[in-house]
């Protein structure tokens, strides 16, 4: 168990390092279609649905890929191409040959070598843990993503303004490589044993494609995690929508009062991820889960309750984010963990990448129908949207999941 321990130890710090550049690259990619291509608000949208759209088709299409190679080895391989890509970047900034084609095929290429890692991360988590231990690893993974993302939004506008363009893309593909050195002597997990092949070789992806699709809907659980999924990426995206504009034109905080509220997420992730274990111990997986979920209800509750931006405001938002983000980590330690658990380790990452392009497609469906929802009925109507959502999935989890239990550390 030692050695298991410390290799994923690397496999942590090789995420958390990743993460961090990965929260870069979202903020640096727009900052220099605004700061230097002039980008206008369609451009600016254009970005998202690149990021976005490549990370749904590819978690859709690699995952029958990286399910037949080992994962350590599709770990360093999108760890070396994102910097590949960041250097890119800088190169083209510093020659001031970038143009906004570029740098959309630079946000998509970068939102699928993303997920690609991710997935492979998962995979090789479920392939070299046992089961017994794996909230807990999730629960640890959860904590280094907060804590890179949070060092990320809080260094990069600075690390952008003081290096200019240029060295800050440097310095996040430097963050990409720091992460394959932190994979270095890490054991691999294996590949997927290769089925018989009938057919072309595009034949065989697409049937290996389709089992795992098929797994997905022909399980009950898989299936309920497939709808909770697009549940919860429909509501977080129908909500981001209208949430800065409610906050900033209808309450009226100013951008460093939302700065500072905005902070205490952090606190919400970081008790979440440290209540994940215990939760799931007491209350199995699945039943953990829908807490969590209903932790997100309630905490989304309380933006639209919001009038003003007296004191009272401030604490209910302040309430969102604590309550909202520590029931979005312990949600996401359980999801991730079931996923892990409940699919046979040759369809580790098909079934995942079907899971992650449902999520993706409902956040791009979200965004499109929020921002017409919110401009029919405005941001708070909006927003209460967001929360029947977010109820709903919590529900459904409740009712589909409750009697889902894992073994817990």
């Amino acid at each position: 168990m030692g050695k298991r321990l410390q290799d994923f130890h690397r496999v942590l710090a090789a995420e958390s390092v990743s993460n961090f550049g990965a929260m870069l690259s979202r903020l640096a990619i727009p900052w220099l279609a605004t700061l230097s291509l002039a980008a206008t608000p369609l451009q600016m949208g254009w970005l998202l649905v690149a990021d976005v759209l490549a990370g749904a088709v590819g978690g859709l299409l690699l995952g029958a890929w990286i399910d037949r190679q080992g994962k350590r080895r599709v770990m360093l391989f999108t760890d070396v191409l994102r910097a590949a890509v960041l250097a890119g970047l800088g190169a083209l900034a510093w020659l001031q040959q970038l143009t906004l084609t570029l740098l959309v095929a630079a946000a998509a290429a970068n939102g699928l070598l993303t997920v690609a890692f991710e997935m492979a991360r998962s995979a090789w988590m479920a392939q070299r843990i046992a089961d017994a231990d794996l909230t807990r690893a999730n629960a640890q993974l959860a904590v280094g993503t907060s804590l890179s993302e949070t060092l990320a939004f809080a260094l990069g506008g600075w690390l952008y303004q003081g290096l200019g363009a240029v060295l800050a893309l440097v310095v996040d593909a430097l963050s990409y490589l720091a992460s394959a050195l932190c994979l270095r002597g890490l054991p691999e997990a294996p590949a997927a044993a290769p089925a018989k092949q009938e057919g072309s070789v595009w034949r065989q992806w697409l049937d290996d494609t389709a089992a795992g699709l098929t797994l997905m809907w022909s399980d009950s659980r898989l299936r309920l995690l497939a709808v909770v999924e697009v549940l919860g990426a429909l509501a977080m995206s129908l909500g981001g929508t209208s949430y800065m504009i409610f906050v900033t034109r209808e309450l009226g905080f100013s951008t460093g009062e939302q700065g500072l509220i905005f902070a205490t997420g952090g606190v919400g992730a970081l008790l979440g991820a440290s209540l994940a274990v215990r939760l799931g111990r007491r209350l199995g997986g699945g039943m953990a889960m829908a807490v969590g979920l209903g932790l997100c209800a309630l905490g989304a509750a309380c933006t639209p309750l919001a009038v003003g931006a007296g004191p009272v405001a401030a604490m209910l938002l302040v309430t969102q984010q604590v309550v909202g983000d520590a029931g979005q980590a312990v949600h996401q330690i359980h999801e991730r963990t079931l996923r892990q658990t409940l699919v046979p380790q040759s369809l580790l990452a098909r079934v995942d990448g079907g899971l992650r392009s449902l999520g993706q497609g409902a956040t791009l469906a979200g965004a499109l129908g929020g921002g017409w929802l919110a401009s029919v009925w405005g941001t708070r109507l909006a927003l209460w949207g967001m929360v029947v959502l977010m109820g709903l999935a919590a529900l459904l989890a409740w009712r589909g999941l409750a009697g889902v239990r894992r073994p817990q550390a």
